[in-house]
């Protein structure tokens, strides 16, 4: 997807993952998703004033959308994960709950494709130098993370990653979750240098993709089909390996979140579900306002 697409799906992704228990302060945050955006935006591409007080109104529309549509169906979400998490989850359940998240993604970006492909009739190719040149420094820093580093200390980070994300849902874990955590990311088919050549695929995807709708001067609707192009491939990558890999990702995480919630104890549990019930709360909260 292009760069305002990976901007608004790290939005969604304060949203999905305060469902499963990754981020806090939810209504606080939400309001402040769209000048976080712009400012991400501005940084990536080094909009004018033009572009930027067009994205403003873009996304002050678009954020209008997001809270009336789609923060009801996420407090829906919410409500029925934090029922089920005082009882035992079932990989069947934790994958029902994984796609119910992803319809989600669909539906946001689905809606922006407009929005991306507005902005995109409106780049200069001086631009697209500055998101080339983004994307080179955001490059050096995963690859010194992910990719340039012993695989002993590449588990290690993945493993505390993990635990942060798990305690901020359950609380402290006890040594058995921590191991079964342990376990479970020595035995992860990601691969990281597969997930280097997809990341450098989709960038070059969205540099040629901005650049082909730049060149030839594209109108709205021939943008837009460009963008749901670069969005479906995307999500759907043409890499049989990526693919694969992918997949089994997705499996590995159902069986891995019912894995750990089968180790908790009842406060943790209820812990969990009190988490849920708030940002149920919230997301009501917030789509009701005007």
């Amino acid at each position: 997807m292009n760069a305002v697409g990976q901007g608004l799906c790290r939005w969604l992704i304060v949203a999905i993952l305060a469902i499963l228990g990754g981020c806090s302060a939810f209504q606080l945050g939400y309001d402040q998703a769209e000048p976080e955006l712009r400012w991400w935006q501005d940084r990536q591409l080094a909009l004018n004033a033009s572009q930027s007080r067009w994205l403003r109104e873009e996304l002050r529309q678009f954020h209008r959308w997001h809270r009336q549509t789609e923060l009801p169906v996420y407090a829906d979400l919410a409500a029925a994960f934090s029922r089920q998490s005082a009882g035992d989850i079932s990989n069947v359940q934790v994958c029902e709950n994984i796609d119910s998240s992803l319809a989600r993604l669909d539906s946001l970006l689905r809606q922006a494709v407009p929005l991306f492909a507005g902005l995109a009739r409106q780049l200069e190719p001086s631009q697209l130098q500055h998101l080339r040149r983004r994307f080179a420094e955001e490059d050096r820093a995963w690859r010194e993370k992910w990719l340039d580093v012993p695989a002993e200390k590449r588990t290690r980070q993945r493993l505390d990653e993990w635990s942060e994300r798990a305690e901020s849902y359950y609380g402290r874990l006890h040594q058995g979750q921590r191991e079964f955590i342990r376990q479970a990311v020595q035995r992860s088919s990601w691969d990281p240098q597969l997930a280097w050549e997809r990341r450098q695929t989709r960038q070059q995807l969205i540099l040629a993709t901005l650049e082909h709708i730049i060149r030839q001067r594209l109108g709205q609707s021939d943008a837009e089909a460009e963008i749901q192009g670069v969005i479906d491939r995307s999500l759907r990558p043409d890499d049989p390996r990526v693919a694969a890999m992918q997949r089994v990702l997705q499996l590995e995480a159902c069986a891995n979140l019912a894995g750990l919630h089968q180790l908790t104890h009842v406060e943790q549990r209820m812990r969990a579900r009190d988490k849920l019930a708030t940002y149920e709360k919230d997301f009501r909260q917030l789509s009701a306002k005007p």
